[in-house]
């Protein structure tokens, strides 16, 4: 990995940054990330359905980069994981990055494709026929693949995304959801 990248750059739509965390996310980090991020909200002049939202879709984009973040022990840093919520005029946005295997990166990429293709109340639908079934398709890493479905449902946008080549093994993945402010 010899090429550096900047990661954030031309992703977020330029509002407000809120709240920025750079690198992994542990137990402990998520502890003082997730208040902080509350009382961020608190402060912000929306309605309390639209900080739910927000902080359900913090929650988890904290635990895709936890869980599904790439171990890479041997960067010099340029590839770290990262979180923003940022304020623009009419919205809130949650914004992640994280390195991937680029085996992972095409199943990434059809199932957000899909899942963006799909109207809210079938993504409501999809949601419950997964939670129903959850005994039957946890993945391996732990979760039943419902972080996405949530973040769309919650947000009722399409989740936009791109992949940034690294290397012949990893690309960096990078996901904003977006919250209409309700206020």
């Amino acid at each position: 990995m010899t090429n550096q990248i900047d990661v954030k750059n031309g992703f977020t739509s330029g509002g407000e940054l809120l709240f920025e965390h750079n690198g992994a996310v542990s137990n402990k980090d998520l502890l003082h990330i997730l208040p902080t991020v509350e009382n961020i909200l608190e402060e912000q002049e929306s309605k309390k359905i639209t900080k739910r939202k927000v902080i359900n879709i913090a929650i988890e984009s904290l635990q895709n980069i936890q869980i599904h973040s790439f171990n890479n022990n041997g960067n010099d840093g340029a590839y770290q994981p990262f979180f923003t919520l940022m304020r623009g005029d009419e919205s809130f946005e949650v914004v992640i990055g994280n390195l991937v295997p680029n085996q992972e990166k095409v199943y990434l990429e059809d199932k957000i494709v899909k899942l963006n293709s799909l109207d809210q109340d079938e993504v409501k639908y999809l949601y419950s026929i997964i939670m129903r079934q959850t005994f039957e398709k946890f993945s391996e890493k732990g979760g039943a693949g419902l972080g996405l479905i949530d973040m769309k449902k919650k947000s009722g946008q399409p989740l936009v995304f791109d992949f940034l080549p690294v290397d012949n093994d990893l690309s960096y993945f990078r996901l904003k959801v977006t919250v209409p402010d309700a206020a």
